[in-house]
């Protein structure tokens, strides 16, 4: 899996593309990049273009493991907000599994086929909750 992360957009988003068959292995090796990169601010909102990237052979066992895998590097993550692009609907059902076995967990995340749609949902400010006032 390669990916390409691109901190232009700081710091409002993370750009961040991948491609090449999607791997366990290789979400690790990215968030470990993204986290430790001298540009990362932990909670930093991330664009995720993940159109080019293979998820057929994605089982759910991969998605427990990459779910794993953020929970491992969440703290150096923040609780920023996380969108996804993808370019189908089985990208889409794939991504949404990941989101209701609780991936992203500390993040919110969305999903949309359109850059725009993300980029635009990304700049929109937080809903106020009780929480922030502490």
């Amino acid at each position: 899996m390669k990916f390409d992360i691109n901190f232009d957009n700081m710091p409002e988003y993370v750009l961040i593309r991948t491609e090449g068959e999607a791997s366990a292995r290789g979400f690790d090796d990215l968030l470990a990049k993204l986290v430790d990169s001298p540009g990362w601010i932990a909670g930093t909102s991330q664009l995720v273009d993940h159109r080019k990237l293979i998820m057929e052979n994605l089982a759910s066992d991969d998605v427990k493991r990459i779910k794993k895998i953020v929970k491992k590097h969440s703290k150096k993550m923040g609780n920023g907000r996380c969108a996804f692009v993808v370019k189908d609907a089985l990208a889409f059902g794939i991504s949404r599994m990941y989101e209701l076995m609780g991936g992203e967990s500390r993040l919110e995340l969305r999903i949309f086929y359109s850059t725009d749609e993300a980029v635009t949902w990304l700049k929109q400010k937080k809903p106020f909750s009780i929480e922030q006032t502490f």
